[in-house]
């Protein structure tokens, strides 16, 4: 198999992810607009039939608050669409949030959960490390002045992750 025909099924698979975390987003989306109506997630899909169409709410913990679930599922997918740009997909990483903020207590969910990922990526929940990982924090604590310089100075020098990929580098056409 050549270099080309292993690396095809890679926007596919990037494209399902977007698709899915697109679903994500609006399971938060709806779930936020009723979520004090409802006592647990396992309420919120009996009651509300708009609900009831994101499989990813049938794999998380019943008994889950709402808000609870909103506030994991933002910890679980917020670095996924940074993730799903660079050149080199951390797949671990891209699943292992998932476990981490959704799944912690919940290996059947995360099972299904996975299998019904890896209808469209074949890959997805394998090679995770024993313990699963939330993603960083999104904001750090103010650093001390100094820090915030020395900081500042790196980022200046430091190529956006963005500036190449998927599109060639035009620097060196000027």
């Amino acid at each position: 198999m050549t270099k080309q025909e292993t690396a095809m099924p890679d926007p596919y698979e990037r494209r399902a992810l977007l698709l899915h975390l697109g679903d994500v987003l609006e399971s938060v989306f709806c779930l936020s607009q009723c979520a004090d109506e409802y006592a647990s997630i396992g309420e919120a899909v009996k009651g509300n039939e708009a609900l009831a169409e994101f499989t990813l709410l049938g794999f998380v913990d019943t008994k889950m608050a709402p808000r609870d679930f909103i506030r994991r599922a933002s910890g679980a997918f917020f670095v996924w669409p940074k993730a799903l740009l660079d050149e080199t997909l951390n797949r671990p990483m891209l699943a292992n949030t998932v476990k981490h903020d959704l799944f912690a207590d919940n290996a059947k969910g995360w099972d299904a959960y996975v299998e019904e990922r890896r209808k469209n990526v074949p890959w997805f929940g394998d090679d995770l490390p024993e313990r699963a990982q939330s993603a960083a924090p999104a904001h750090e604590a103010a650093p001390a002045p100094v820090a915030q310089k020395q900081k500042r100075k790196a980022s200046a020098e430091k190529p956006s992750r963005y500036s190449t990929w998927p599109w060639p580098d035009k620097a060196g056409d000027a």
